[in-house]
């Protein structure tokens, strides 16, 4: 099969910038809880273009791969056409417990338990015809301290498909099936679950706090900035300043027409240009001036930069809420007495989703309509082939693309 792939980094040597498209084996069943699925369509993300720029920090991540050369994507969609006799009989409990919720699934099903639909033949077929699906590409030990507390996503031994193992950039991609979620024909576009991955890391920064009736500033208006926008307004938010930066290859022009646009339509209540010191200035005096001089709720941090941690300082009252997802370079020196101690304020470091508890949000706020808002504004910008992968990164890099798809 095609596949993308980098090779593994080698201590002391030059790794390469850019992918390859390569021929690869098809994987197989080796363990009893394994599933194949035949992908409809991968998504690009911030990681996947770290990893085609030969970041230095994913570097040293991925001299960790147990394959060499890695397939790379994790984010995506697909059916599934293989599972183990284990790995069957957790997607027909997964079936079963769908279908308590859905008439339609459970006219078809015909009352018939988990047991009896993972014994029967035509299991594979149902699944492959009526299903979509995709996984939680975080795959973890189930044994550490922190998966023990119900906390996988902080697993201390996590292995990313996509980074340290194969992924989904390919004709087909080997998960867990403790790592599937399912969807039932069209509940949700194939389109929207091939980057629920990403909308996850946004749905849990938003979650990460009571969201329904408060104040919220958006720090960074990229990929993950918009998908915040609309998960907080879909969760209550009840009102949304969003702050960006132009800059020399992303104009003030096209700031405000591109992504200002967009955060407006999902929800945006004010947008400001950071660069530009009169709506740097304004940022500030439009959240106090709405707030009776106590500034937001919540400050959510999107961007990895640390003028954003400055600004959120700004406007981020007594008692907030300030949750980071962007990584930053560097370091930075904070005033903890002032900023954190006196203010009063809980700070949450952000890192995958939580699970299952984050996908089960995102599913919700997807059916009830978020789903539809991104299929209707073009938030997936750009659907290529596999081997056109070249230009969806070159897309990204021009500041024209939003959620690009590559599909086998």
């Amino acid at each position: 099969m095609k596949a993308i792939v980098k090779p593994k980094p080698v201590e002391g040597q030059l790794w390469p910038v850019g992918l390859q498209l390569v021929d690869k084996p098809e994987p197989a069943i080796e363990q009893s809880n394994d599933v194949i699925i035949k992908v409809a369509a991968g998504a690009i993300c911030g990681t996947d273009v770290g990893i085609y720029n030969s970041k230095e920090s994913l570097r040293a991540q991925m001299m960790r791969a147990r394959s060499n050369p890695v397939t790379i994507g994790h984010e995506f969609s697909g059916r599934i056409v293989d599972a183990g006799k284990e790995a069957r009989k957790h997607l027909a409990r997964l079936v079963v417990n769908k279908a308590k919720t859905d008439p339609l699934l459970k006219k078809l099903l015909q009352k018939k338990s988990a047991a009896t639909l993972a014994s029967e033949k035509k299991f594979m077929t149902l699944l492959e015809k009526e299903f979509f699906s995709t996984a939680e590409m975080h795959i973890t030990c189930g044994t550490c301290y922190q998966c023990r507390q119900g906390e996988y996503h902080v697993c201390r031994n996590t292995i990313i498909n996509g980074v340290h193992d194969d992924g989904a950039w390919a004709s087909y991609v080997k998960v867990p099936a403790q790592n599937v979620r399912l969807f039932f024909r069209r509940e949700i576009p194939y389109e929207i679950i091939s980057f629920m991955d990403a909308l996850g890391n946004a749905t849990h920064t938003v979650m990460a706090a009571p969201i329904k009736g408060q104040s919220v500033a958006v720090l960074g208006c990229g990929v993950q900035g918009l998908m915040a926008v609309a998960v907080a307004k879909w969760a209550g938010a009840r009102r949304i300043y969003v702050t960006d930066a132009s800059h020399e290859d992303f104009s003030h022009a096209k700031l405000v027409s591109h992504r200002f646009a967009l955060a407006k339509q999902y929800g945006a209540d004010h947008c400001f240009d950071m660069t530009i010191e009169e709506e740097r200035m304004g940022f500030r005096e439009t959240i106090l001036s709405q707030t009776d001089s106590t500034g937001v709720d919540v400050a959510l941090e999107m961007s990895g930069n640390y003028r954003a941690y400055e600004d959120a300082a700004r406007v981020l009252r007594m008692g907030g809420t300030f949750s980071l997802l962007g990584i930053p370079s560097g370091t930075m020196q904070v005033d903890f007495a002032k900023n954190i101690i006196f203010s009063g304020i809980t700070v949450h470091g952000i890192i995958g989703r939580r699970v299952f508890q984050t996908w089960d949000q995102m599913e919700q706020l997807l059916k009830a309509g978020l789903a539809k808002q991104l299929m209707k504004t073009g938030f997936v910008s750009h659907q290529l082939p596999l081997d056109k992968f070249d230009e969806g990164f070159a897309a990204i890099r021009s500041g024209d693309a939003y959620k690009v798809l590559l599909k086998p």
